[in-house]
């Protein structure tokens, strides 16, 4: 299988190489960049939650019915979309995401 970001791949041929495959790629990106995620909290504020300056990457979430809207303030190693969703939902996506009014929305069960 060709390694890539799957989203969303629950229910679909080859779902569990799928899902190991995101959570390798996601295990990777964890170790390269230095990551701030709030679990509780969409509205960051710099030096109060977290010093911007000490981290790569820096996520606000909002736990939703279903899903969880992230916010992204910080993202210096030019992240996609897709490698950003994918640790916004801990390597997962088997549901997918969407962007909804400049947040990533990933679904969740």
């Amino acid at each position: 299988m060709e390694r890539k970001i799957y989203t969303p791949w629950a229910f679909s041929e080859n779902e569990r190489e799928k899902g190991l495959i995101n959570r390798e790629i996601y295990i990777e990106l964890m170790g390269k960049h230095s990551i701030f995620r709030h679990d509780r909290k969409t509205n960051l504020t710099d030096g109060v939650d977290c010093s911007f300056e000490d981290f790569d990457v820096v996520i606000g979430r909002k736990p939703g019915y279903h899903h969880a809207l992230y916010r992204i303030y910080k993202n210096a190693p030019e992240l996609t979309m897709d490698e950003l969703a994918l640790i916004c939902d801990g390597g997962n996506l088997c549901f997918g995401y969407m962007m909804d009014a400049g947040h990533i929305r990933v679904s969740e069960d």
